[in-house]
Parts: structure tokens; sequence; C-alpha cells
């Protein structure tokens, strides 16, 4: 549809879900109170934080629902195309919107309520036919809600990416500690014997840093997780666990085999080079860490209580001279 016109209207809204139960009257109603908007390629409908007092219908072109990111980037949430509504959650909650609307192309919307009719002042005119339009967003919502179930999968690439978003650590690419804190616990709720956690501190890292500043400090640090996450097994789990303490879990592993991999990653942050990082010649400074291991369930029958263990066993190391590896 190149050109819309005030004739498209009914047709629109006839086949939006939301307002798909309501008779030839009501729908001219909804009509009345409703416009057509042109939004050029590249600009934005709503913005994070707008008041959610609009729903839209697409008449052609392409809208995309982004949410902001930390990094300055953003998430792709939604796409919607010609015939697609979005924007009825926000409107019937009188909710702020928690992401953009941004249009890839040059789009037409139908928009309800237009421009000057305040939603509030339209339900109070028309409450029997709005009841019934709220009675059809819930069956759409649960629809939706059932719809989401049934797609998602935690192997799908936007999980994936999501979970990443969430749980990652951007600057040593290993998981972070809400993923000890939530996702440990799931792994320890199916784990059939036993389970391993390791925690791994490097014993002079504040000298790096009072030495070489922080940029030499994020830099040992980035290179400590690398040689952590070459070290371990495929199906270990690496995480950044507080500031310069790194964790590793390991499932369905016993004491014998997780002492094996504390060993091997042990030996090879001995060997890690730091030369490059703080300007100095090879040898210069070595690094020296200190590791602890924990087994599920002999030193805790919980996530929480496991890593607090095998955190109290980690700094026992510390206050032992560090350099060394402790079991529990």
């Amino acid at each position: 549809m190149n050109r819309a016109t005030d004739g498209d209207k009914l047709e629109l809204l006839r086949k939006a879900g939301i307002f798909s139960t309501l008779g030839p009257q009501e729908l001219a109603v909804i009509e009345t109170y409703s416009e057509f908007r042109r939004f050029p390629a590249g600009s934005t409908v709503f913005e994070p934080g707008s008041l959610g007092d609009e729903l839209y219908i697409v008449v052609d072109g392409q809208v995309d629902i982004r949410r902001p990111t930390e990094d300055g980037t953003h998430m792709d949430l939604a796409r919607y195309i010609a015939g697609d509504s979005f924007g009825e959650m926000d409107l019937l909650y009188d909710a702020p919107r928690n992401a953009a609307a941004v249009v890839e192309s040059d789009t037409t919307l139908l928009v309800f309520p237009r421009r000057g009719e305040p939603f509030e002042s339209i339900l109070g005119e028309h409450p029997v036919m709005f009841a019934q339009i709220l009675h059809k967003f819930m069956a759409i919502v649960a629809g939706r809600i059932r719809s989401t179930n049934k797609l998602i999968s935690e192997n799908t690439p936007w999980i994936q990416e999501l979970r990443k978003q969430v749980l990652g650590d951007k600057l040593t690419g290993l998981f972070n500690a809400t993923y000890l804190k939530e996702e440990f616990a799931r792994i320890l709720a199916g784990c059939r014997s036993q389970a391993a956690l390791m925690m791994v501190k490097p014993d002079n890292f504040k000298h790096i840093n009072d030495t070489y500043g922080h940029e030499a400090g994020d830099g040992a640090l980035k290179l400590i997780a690398q040689t952590l996450r070459a070290s371990i097994r495929r199906d270990d789990i690496g995480l950044r666990y507080r500031g310069n303490e790194l964790a590793v879990i390991m499932a369905e592993t016993d004491m014998s085999a997780a002492r094996k991999v504390a060993d091997d990653i042990y030996a090879a942050m001995r060997s890690i080079d730091l030369s490059p990082i703080i300007g100095e010649p090879a040898g210069t400074l070595p690094l020296t860490v200190s590791v602890a291991v924990g087994i599920y369930p002999t030193d805790g029958k919980d996530n929480s209580t496991l890593t607090e263990r095998v955190h109290e066993l980690l700094y026992q190391a510390r206050d032992a001279g560090g350099d060394r590896v402790v079991c529990s």
C-alpha cells in the first residue's frame, strides 16, 4: 500500500487482533480516533522512557524494536512488517517504553489514538467497548506467551546472544558472577553424582596494578582468563567471580579429576609471560596464583554454600603464602 487513505482504516483495524471482535459500530469509533502517519527511513517512532500512549498498525514498511545496551550498541527485540500491530501492552498498562521503535524504510503507520485525543478520555466515553478490547487483549497476550514458549530454545541464536549479554563478562569473555549465582544452582540440581568448583586468584595482581597501571592490570587479567579457558576441559565452565578472582564449574567431577584440572591451570598460570603487558624483559615479573577446589555435596549442598566454602579455601591459600593449590 503506497498511499493510505481513510477508506483503508476499517480494513486495517478489522485485521488487527486486538480489534477483531468489535462490530461495525465499534470499529467506526476506533476509526474516528485513529490517524495515518508517515515515517521516513531511519526515523524513530518512540524512544525508551516515553509514555506508552499509542498503539500502531504497520500499513507498509518495516519497524524494528531495539533496546539499548551498556556498551552503546543495541539489541534487536522484534521486527514488524505490513499488517502487524505493536504497542498494545504499553497503551493498556499506561507504562513507559523500555525500548525504541526505529523505522528501517519509509513506513506508514495507523496510529490509535490520534494526536490530541487522550486514551483515558476515549475510554471514559466508551467503557463497554473497551471492556471487549481488554478481554481480547488478554487472550492475545496468553496466545503470544504460549507461542513464545514453543519457539524459545536455549540453543536458538538470539537466546544465546541474550545469555551472553546478561551472563557474560565484557573484559575477560568469561561468564560473570551472576552465572555462578543463578545457573550453577541449575547445574547442581541436575548433577547425578559430584561436582567441583575451583577458584583462581593471582597473588601479585595488586603489584601489577600499582606498578604498571590499571591498563596493564586489565591486560594481565585478559591473559589470565585466556589461559584459564585454554586449560579447562571442554565441558567445564570458566567465569569471572570478583575483580581478579576467576572460577571454574566442573559438573560430574570428583576431587581426583578436579585436582588434575587445578594442577594443569596452576602450571599454565605459572608459565604466563607478562613482559609484553608490563613492558619489561621476560622473567621480570613471574605470575603466581592461588587455587582452591571444593566438591559438591561434600563441601556444600547448594551453590551458595559451596561458593562460600571454596572462597574461604582460596584465602587460606593466600594467607599461607599463595602460589599453591589447596583442596578441601
